[in-house]
């Protein structure tokens, strides 16, 4: 499946859990739960990039005509296969610490996930 730049990407959805304010929970994401989930040596093993997409709630896009997706942050996940991926997504250690990491600040209940692959298009003002 990989194309593009050669790698498999995941990107997951998240909301914030009732309850938590949005300055805790991208304090606590951002910190926090990068510590956790980059502390799994399968995840340092097989995962190629991590990345954290913070939305800004307090700008409005209503202006320009455009909806505003209702998620609190974005997570995004690189691998070389869906293989390693999966190895991931099944290990015991990461099941046992980062999972019950995620459900301190966020609904697990509501995330939803997209697969596939980057391609880009433009950069520093040049066609690629």
């Amino acid at each position: 499946m990989a194309k593009g730049d050669g790698l498999i990407k995941v990107t997951f959805f998240i909301t914030r859990k009732d309850g938590v304010s949005a300055e805790a929970f991208h304090e606590y994401w951002s910190q926090r739960h990068a510590q956790a989930f980059l502390s799994v040596p399968i995840i340092r093993k097989n995962v190629v990039k991590y990345s954290q997409f913070h939305a800004d709630s307090s700008v409005d896009l209503a202006k320009f005509g455009v909806g505003v997706a209702s998620y609190d942050g974005v997570a995004s996940v690189w691998a070389r296969s869906l293989d390693e991926l999966a190895a991931v997504y099944t290990d015991a250690e990461y099941l046992k610490a980062v999972i019950p990491d995620e459900e301190k600040y966020f609904d697990r209940g509501k995330v939803v996930t997209m697969v596939g692959w980057d391609e880009d298009k433009w950069e520093n003002g040049k066609v690629l």
